[in-house]
């Protein structure tokens, strides 16, 4: 994507300034105003300024109105954002960092950076605006932790963005179907609880004579990671040692990697090639049966003026696995994009307050509501039952994600993430292509992580290591 700066006047001549205020459906709303005064009151105390951030326009068009209203209520607004996709700000945003430069005043990407832009230096913690302004991550579970980083919070969400299971209801209430699948498997045809319920599902719908695809999941070298450390941990695997041991060769990491991989037989074949906007039309289409995804892509399936499914899908927890006798169920949030404030900005405490504000329900209900810019997924404890909300996810949808949200865990939360997902992600492609032996693909990436584990330092990492486990859920399934 060309990347651009976009200033407030052009945004507003575009039609989204403070005049869509008065027309949106939610505008008139009752919301938790206390909070919102609270954020004003601490904002107003720093003075008119204007911001810069780096954001990626397609979320920040839906972000725009919230702002303009705190601009409104303190003079705090954004005067330019730099316009970059979200797979890009990260290498970015570490650039900032290495010249301590004081260009942008905020960054809205993976909050996996955490750890790294932290030790980097580039972070401003936000546990004392948050006070000042009686504002809290009020999200679904502990999903908070996430934005968390040796006990201090570095990052307001926007999107929640964790896997949902969905599972094509049209074809699992079949009448016909049914009763061929239990004379096939000897079980009943249900939503899917585990790895193999949902590979025997996949199987059993598979026909790309009928241009029906058994498997609506991802598996490019950029996407395709996320499931595996979804799959990973689901098994009860964890990348490494309490010394900073790579341990993917290991029971839990070789099952995860044949789940993986096994996909390749009911999934298109130029599937190993396609990202988001690929993928997510065809399951709108009806050519997919099931798949783990991103939950805002709910809000596109269930339009009913772009999607030919929209009612057609059963939403739920993603699959478990059976390990020591407990079944385990995670889903995971990557990217989990949030705000982070740059440390060596003038303006940081401007910058800290309007994250605050974007975080609160009424901020943050109008960006996960809008069912026309979709980049932003619901997390708030609010969301869940916010009426624009589920009206964009449907109950029972929404319902789905606040339990896997329960459940969410982090990419590979070190310093060093994007050299360890780069390692992982190339190992997994190449597997998955046939271009190394299955095995090769965890030994090779474990050697890798080792080189990688010794330029970083392995008393810096095991230090981040407490804090990537602490962030893990605690729970083995939802409540």
């Amino acid at each position: 994507m060309a990347k651009q700066v976009i200033s407030r006047r052009d945004f507003i001549k575009g039609g989204i300034g403070l005049t869509v205020l008065s027309t949106l459906p939610y505008a008139p709303r009752a919301f938790a105003q206390a909070e919102n005064d609270r954020i004003i009151a601490a904002a107003k105390s720093i003075g008119k300024t204007d911001l810069k951030g780096m954001i990626w326009s397609s979320y920040y068009i839906p972000m725009q109105p919230s702002m303009e209203e705190f601009k409104q209520a303190t003079g705090i607004g954004v005067g330019g954002i730099q316009d970059i996709s979200v797979f890009d700000i990260p290498q970015r945003a570490m650039a900032e960092a290495l010249t301590r430069s004081p260009q942008f005043d905020f960054f809205h990407l993976d909050a996996g950076m955490i750890p790294s832009l932290a030790s980097a230096g580039l972070l401003e913690p936000l546990d004392s605006y948050m006070k000042k302004s009686g504002f809290k991550i009020d999200a679904v579970g502990e999903y908070n932790k996430l934005l968390t980083y040796k006990g201090q919070t570095y990052g307001v969400p926007t999107d929640g963005n964790v896997h949902v299971q969905w599972v094509r209801k049209d074809l699992l209430e079949d009448p016909d179907s049914k009763k061929r699948f239990e004379d096939k498997h000897g079980k009943p045809l249900k939503f899917p609880e585990t790895w193999d319920d949902d590979f025997q599902i996949m199987q059993f719908f598979h026909n790309p004579d009928k241009n029906l695809w058994g498997s609506g999941n991802l598996r490019n070298r950029a996407n395709g990671v996320t499931w595996y450390l979804m799959m990973l941990y689901g098994h009860g695997g964890f990348p490494f040692d309490n010394d900073m041991k790579p341990t993917l060769n290991t029971d839990a990491g070789r099952r995860a990697l044949e789940v993986y991989l096994r996909e390749k037989a009911v999934a298109h074949p130029e599937s190993p090639g396609w990202g988001a906007p690929q993928m997510i039309p065809r399951s709108a289409g009806g050519l997919t049966v099931a798949a783990q995804y991103w939950d805002g892509t709910i809000k596109l399936t269930e339009n009913k003026e772009k999607s030919k499914t929209a009612g057609k899908w059963l939403y739920g927890v993603v699959p478990g696995a059976d390990v020591g006798g407990k079944r385990i169920h995670r889903s995971i949030s990557s990217p989990l994009t949030a705000l982070l404030v740059n440390k060596y900005s003038p303006r940081k405490a401007a910058a800290a307050y309007l994250a605050c504000w974007w975080g609160t329900l009424k901020a943050s209900e109008q960006m996960v509501g809008d069912n026309v810019n979709t980049f932003h997924d619901a997390w708030h404890r609010g969301h869940m039952t916010s009426k624009i909300v589920q009206d964009a996810y449907t109950v029972d949808g929404l319902k789905a994600v606040e339990k896997n949200l329960q459940i969410a865990c982090p990419p590979i939360y070190l310093t060093g993430y994007l050299e360890f997902q780069d390692q992982l992600a190339k190992h997994l492609s190449e597997a998955y292509l046939g271009q190394i032996k299955a095995g090769e693909a965890l030994t090779r990436t474990e050697e890798e992580w080792g080189k990688i584990v010794k330029r970083i330092g392995v008393a810096k990492l095991k230090e981040d290591l407490k804090t990537y486990k602490a962030v893990m859920p605690k729970i083995a399934k939802p409540v």
